[in-house]
């Protein structure tokens, strides 16, 4: 959890807020009991609020199957968090399907009274590391959820950070390419479409945010990471690092980054602004994704 002196920068756009890290009530959820869906990883995708209800999605592993979604709900963002239900919410697709190997980071926007759009990543059995993107939708949050029968509606796109509307438009934020810095890691990118399934349109100018110099704490690259857009400004909370040869043992922290337009984002001057080392017992601060009420961010991750 961070606390900003001010919920917005300067309308100069060129004096960031000062954080202070509050560690939360950690772990707020941990793997299911042996047997269960997602008894192996569990890794948080995003939040949403609901009416009085907070909605945590995830991704997570079992011994038998690959990455699958579920979600949690709480009264509060620090918790107490509650898993829905004993399946995922969105399972893996029929063999030989386009997502039949994995299906993780959600991304999830309400529009109307009830309609609930999830964009995830989906992997095949004979795609390698390419994920690609689908889109779900339901009329309740907890689902049933119903993949577009046009999935993949953006192939090759790595994994989905999160999506802003904006003017009418979609902005989707994603990790890709992914292990061009290092083993499934990568910059953040950028496609846009004007309707939840598409056509999406990949941003021309290349990655919206690169990993650091050679030697700055961010130079391995980023796990994905949420957009979220507060006013006028994109706020960008991200897990960098430096990589480990073995990828399990790079140990990140959330670095934060803003920009006017969704395209170029700056680094604060004083990232990481929540080191893992103030988490004496955290291994990473990866998968990072923020929800913001004043004056607090909540960093789930």
């Amino acid at each position: 959890m961070e606390r900003c002196n001010d919920a917005h920068l300067t309308q100069a756009g060129l004096m960031p807020c000062t954080f202070i890290h509050i560690p939360g009530p950690n772990p707020i959820l941990t793997p299911g009991q042996p047997g269960t869906w997602d008894d192996g990883v569990i890794e948080s995708c995003d939040i949403l609020k609901d009416h009085d209800t907070y909605w945590l999605y995830y991704h997570g592993t079992s011994s038998r199957t690959g990455y699958q979604i579920g979600v949690a709900t709480a009264p509060h963002p620090l918790g107490p968090w509650e898993k829905r239900g004993t399946a995922p919410v969105l399972a893996l697709g029929p063999e030989g399907s386009w997502d039949e190997r994995g299906v993780a980071c959600a991304a999830i926007i309400k529009e109307g009274l009830d309609r609930y759009y999830m964009w995830y990543s989906g992997l095949a059995e004979d795609q390698g590391a390419r994920w690609g993107i689908g889109l779900a939708t339901a009329d309740n949050p907890l689902g049933p959820w119903h993949k577009h029968r046009g999935n993949p509606i953006l192939p090759d796109c790595g994994y989905v950070g999160g999506v802003v509307k904006v003017g009418g438009k979609y902005h989707m934020y994603c990790e890709h390419p992914i292990g061009s810095t290092g083993a499934d890691y990568g910059p953040i990118s950028l496609a846009v479409a004007d309707a939840p399934e598409g056509s999406w349109l990949r941003h021309e100018g290349g990655p919206v945010l690169t990993q650091g110099e050679w030697g700055q704490w961010d130079d391995g690259g980023f796990s994905e990471a949420k957009v979220v857009r507060s006013g006028d400004v994109y706020h960008l909370f991200y897990g960098g690092a430096k990589l480990h040869p073995t990828r399990i043992l790079s140990r990140e922290s959330i670095g934060y980054a803003w920009s006017l337009d969704g395209l170029r984002f700056h680094k604060h001057p004083a990232n990481p602004v929540a080191p893992r080392e103030a988490n004496p017992d955290a291994a990473a601060f990866a998968e990072v994704h923020a929800y913001h009420e004043t004056p607090f961010w909540y960093l789930y991750h």
